[in-house]
C-alpha cells in the first residue's frame, strides 16, 4: 500500500518576526562619533532563556576587579570579541579551556570600549550595556546587522565557570570572564539590539470592531546625537509619535492606496508582493 497522505485543506498559518515585543521595537542602532554602538550585553540577577543563572557577586567582580583578565583588557583598549562562540566541545578536553580563554584574530567582529549597568528591568534584573565598535574580519558583518532594522543583533558572555544544578536551574560562578561574543541568539533575550537605547520603544492597543481591528501604536524614541543634545541643552531628547492603523478581518493592514500588508511589513513600509 502506498503511504497515506494527511489532509492539509484546513491548515493555514503565518509566522513572522515580531516588530514589537514587550514594548520594544526592532530598529537601527546609531553609532556615536567614534563609531561605538550602545548595546545590551547581559542581564544581572535573572535566569537566562537556557535556565542558567550567573551569581551576581562573581559577575560584577569579573567586570570591575582591576586584576581580572577582562578588566585589564578593557581598560587597555584590547577587549575584543568573536563572531560566534568557539566550538570548544569539538576539541580534545585538554584543549577546551585554552581555546575558551583565547580570542582568535581571524574571528574578531568587535572591540568593547566600555561596560556599565543600566536601570533595573520591570521583570527584575539589571541590564549590562557595552560600547561596541565593529572591528576585525567580521566587523562589517556585525555593522550590517546593527544597521539593519529587521535584525535583532545579539551578544553572549564567554567565561570559565563552575556549575551546580538547583531546582532545574544551572547556577554558575564565573571564575574568568573572557569577553562578550556576537552571536545569532544569546542566553538573555534582553541582551540584544531590541533593548538598546535609541531604538524606538512602543505600546500597542488593539480595539475590535465589526469590520476588523484598529491598532493604535504609541512610540517613544530617545535620541543620543551629540549635536542635537547640545542644541536643546539636554542629555537626551525623547520624541513621541502615535499612529492608528486599521486591520481587516484577515489581520492585514489596509492602506489608503489599497495596498495590503502584514503588521510587520506595514511598520517597515513594505507592501505584500
Amino acid at each position: 500500500m502506498g503511504q497515506q497522505l494527511q489532509n492539509t485543506d484546513k491548515i493555514s498559518f503565518v509566522v513572522d518576526v515580531l516588530a514589537i515585543k514587550n514594548g520594544r521595537k526592532l530598529g537601527r542602532v546609531r553609532p556615536d562619533d567614534n563609531g561605538y554602538y550602545t548595546i545590551p550585553l547581559a542581564v544581572l540577577g535573572t535566569v537566562t532563556d537556557n535556565r542558567t543563572y550567573y551569581e551576581v557577586e562573581d559577575f560584577v567582580a569579573q567586570i570591575t576587579g582591576e586584576n581580572t583578565f577582562f578588566n585589564r583588557c578593557l581598560r587597555d583598549g584590547k577587549c575584543f570579541g568573536e563572531y560566534g562562540h568557539p566550538e570548544i566541545f569539538l576539541l580534545p578536553e585538554s584543549q577546551q579551556i585554552e581555546r575558551l580563554l583565547k580570542i582568535f584574530e581571524k574571528n574578531v567582529s568587535h572591540q568593547i570600549g566600555k561596560v556599565w549597568t543600566g536601570d533595573k528591568l520591570e521583570t527584575g534584573g539589571r541590564i549590562v550595556y557595552g560600547l561596541i565598535k565593529p572591528s576585525g574580519p567580521y566587523g562589517d558583518t556585525l555593522k550590517q546587522s546593527l544597521d539593519d532594522p529587521c535584525l535583532n543583533t545579539a551578544f553572549s558572555l564567554r567565561s570559565v565557570a563552575s556549575s551546580v544544578n538547583q531546582n532545574g536551574v544551572t547556577r554558575r560562578r564565573i571564575k574568568a570572564l573572557v569577553t562578550f561574543d556576537y552571536v545569532c541568539a544569546g542566553g538573555y533575550s534582553e541582551a540584544a539590539k531590541r533593548y538598546a537605547p535609541g531604538v524606538e520603544s512602543a505600546k500597542v492597543e488593539i480595539i475590535l470592531t465589526t469590520q476588523g481591528r484598529v491598532m493604535s501604536t504609541s512610540a517613544m524614541e530617545t535620541l543620543t546625537d551629540t549635536e542635537l543634545n547640545e542644541i536643546f541643552g539636554a542629555k537626551t531628547i525623547t520624541i513621541g509619535t502615535k499612529r492608528t492603523t486599521f486591520l481587516d478581518k484577515e489581520g492585514l493592514v489596509q492602506d489608503p492606496d489599497g495596498a495590503r500588508r502584514t503588521v510587520y511589513t506595514s511598520l517597515l513600509g513594505k507592501s505584500l508582493s
